[in-house]
């Protein structure tokens, strides 16, 4: 037991006596231990919370006294009869209360009872405040802020401004998720000598006595407050907050826009992205020598070149600092998203030494890759980011037969971008409600814009079906769908691609909102070739009857079936114990014309019957 539990043991102990009637000279031998203790405490220099809370709610003698009294009996009862309640009251005050409404807001009528409020009895025991659902108390992180200066310039300003002028003020933070805006609030609030009192719009659903333990505890544990606004917190809130506080913060999404009236003013600070220069700085500071010994995997240009916010861009380089620190191999370190399984990651290990395409494809998804790495210097640098401010997102169409590499490519360009692949499952996207398919579409980039990552549309084609035929209601929301994930794609910071089998479902409008389209022909000859020839791992035992050109001439295939044949055949020739041959990868074949329901022609099949 500390000193500061002797001193508030001998507190409640006197409060207690007092209420029950048993101190000598009652409410004078109450003020003379009262001023004894407080004295001892303050001597001593001890955090007491009895002496913090005098000073912080500027209690005068009688509600000391009081609160004394009602503290001894709550922490031994728990609460104090409506009767015994008024007794005290009229010892100390030598009058009858009004009601128990015109009692300070820590005592809390119950019944016929009166409690005190878990925050002032917390305070007063030396514990952690019990608050309402959705408010939690923050303290300082001591952390470094990155590209802030101005906003916490401005903020100890309005600081100022709030000491001095009447009525309400809101300082309030825009910007996206993980911008830091909660981690500035608690800087601006430590800059003040203070904690940060948060409270979670969505979550809180209290009323006016949840609102005043929020005032108790601001006052009691010196705190500023803030609110972060969410999707759905309950109407009048903002008001009801402007009127117990004067001065407040709130966070905000940017998207948001505050559609809530109050009579308070709002101050508004808009959190920025970092830029190159800025993200190089942090990477120094948060990886040190790992920033200068990056193995081959990751290229400094990737990481400085990752578009995050602050604080997620912040958690990135702790994630590539912790894999270094395990003794992990550093690769395309992710940042997971919350979208639950709408999102899947794919590998993202495939170069383009493995792309097999026709020379013109090739070069253009390198030229697209090099296009996307010079972005931010084109949007940044050249200032074409303030003279386009909308519309700078790289969207790319992959179309093309079912299995002619438009996964692989997509994970070729994560690897050499450096990149996070997501699949999105357009079908987990659509919904029959009316506007709920655009709010799936809406986490989904939410989550995306967290990450820095590629979406990959699979089977685009899911959604965008023609436009133009409408022919009723449903077609008229499919339609609306489909602009609203053309709106999100074109404003995504990140890139989008879209892979169909079916160019014709894209309409010419569609098209030129599109910022690059690649055709994914099926395989020639030459290529069904390579194809053949690099399609088994060094450790695969191959018979030398295995003919590469003999079997891209006769069959035509796509990369896809290529592999599928080409799994079927080492399977077979694992399982009866020899290397793989002619036999068997016909055999492989012969099952992908089957699932495709295609036909041999004569001369296939009698190479099928000179080796099966």
């Amino acid at each position: 037991m500390n000193y500061a539990e002797i001193l508030s043991r001998r507190l409640k102990k006197a409060g207690r006596d007092f209420a029950k009637g048993q101190a000598v000279d009652k409410k004078e031998q109450l003020q003379v231990i009262l001023r004894e203790i407080m004295q001892e405490g303050q001597d001593t220099g001890t955090f007491f919370p009895w002496t913090e809370a005098v000073r912080r709610l500027n209690l005068e003698e009688m509600e000391q006294l009081l609160l004394c009294a009602s503290w001894g009996l709550c922490a031994v009862e728990g609460s104090i009869s409506a009767e015994s309640f008024r007794k005290l009251y009229m010892e100390i005050y030598e009058e009858e209360p009004e009601n128990t409404a015109s009692l300070p807001t820590w005592y809390r009528p119950a019944d016929d009872r009166i409690v005190l409020a878990e925050v002032m009895f917390s305070f007063l025991e030396g514990k952690s405040p019990e608050l309402p659902s959705g408010v939690k108390l923050v303290l300082p992180r001591e952390e470094h802020s990155y590209g802030t200066e101005s906003i916490l310039e401005d903020g100890k300003k309005i600081f100022q401004l709030a000491e001095k002028r009447g009525g309400s003020l809101i300082f309030c933070l825009t910007g996206e998720k993980g911008s830091g805006r909660t981690f500035l609030m608690e800087q601006l609030a430590a800059e003040e000598g203070m904690t940060l009192l948060l409270m979670d719009g969505d979550r809180f659903q209290g009323g006016r006595r949840e609102l005043n333990d929020c005032i108790l505890c601001t006052a009691l544990y010196d705190s500023f407050f803030c609110i972060r606004m969410g999707k759905e917190e309950r109407e009048g809130l903002l008001q009801d907050l402007a009127d117990c506080f004067t001065f407040f913060g709130m966070i905000r999404d940017a998207d948001r826009p505050l559609t809530e009236r109050t009579e308070a003013a709002v101050l508004t600070r808009s959190t920025e992205r970092p830029d190159r220069q800025l993200k190089e700085q942090m990477a120094e500071d948060i990886l040190g020598e790992i920033w200068h010994t990056l193995p081959e995997t990751m290229k400094k240009a990737q990481i400085a070149g990752r578009q995050l916010p602050t604080g997620t861009y912040l958690q990135y380089l702790k994630n590539i600092r912790a894999e270094a620190e395990s003794g992990m191999t550093i690769e395309n370190t992710v940042l997971l998203p919350a979208a639950g399984t709408r999102l899947q990651l794919l590998p993202a290990t495939r170069s383009f030494a493995e792309l097999k395409l026709p020379a013109a494809q090739y070069q253009k998804l390198q030229q697209i890759c090099r296009m996307i790495s010079a972005k931010e210097q084109v949007l940044e640098q050249w200032g074409f980011g303030q003279k386009f401010s909308y519309g700078n997102g790289i969207s790319i169409l992959f179309y093309g037969a079912p299995g002619t590499g438009k996964t692989m490519a997509a994970q070729v360009m994560a690897n050499e971008l450096g990149m996070p692949l997501y699949r999105v499952d357009l079908s987990q996207l659509i919904s029959k409600y009316i506007g709920e398919t655009q709010k799936n579409i809406g986490r989904i980039f939410e989550e995306a814009d967290k990450c820095d990552c590629i979406l990959l549309f699979d089977e685009a084609d899911a959604i965008f079906t023609k436009r133009s035929d409408v022919s009723d209601a449903q077609d008229r929301y499919s339609n609306a769908e489909t602009a609203y994930l053309l709106q999100r794609i074109e404003q995504y910071s990140g890139v989008s691609i879209l892979a169909t089998n079916l160019l014709q479902n894209f309409d010419d409008a569609f098209r030129r909102r599109i910022s690059y389209m690649v055709h994914f022909p099926m395989p020639d000859a030459a290529l069904r070739k390579e194809l053949w020839e690099s399609i088994f791992p060094k450790d695969t035992p191959v018979a030398g009857e295995v003919d590469a050109l003999m079997l891209a001439q006769a069959f035509e295939l796509s990369g896809a079936s290529i592999k599928n044949a080409a799994l079927h055949g080492a399977l077979l020739a694992a399982s009866e114990g020899v290397p793989v041959g002619m036999k068997h990868l016909l055999g492989g074949i012969e099952n992908e014309y089957g699932k495709q329901s295609k036909n041999f022609s004569t001369s296939q099949r009698e190479l099928l019957e000179a080796f099966l």
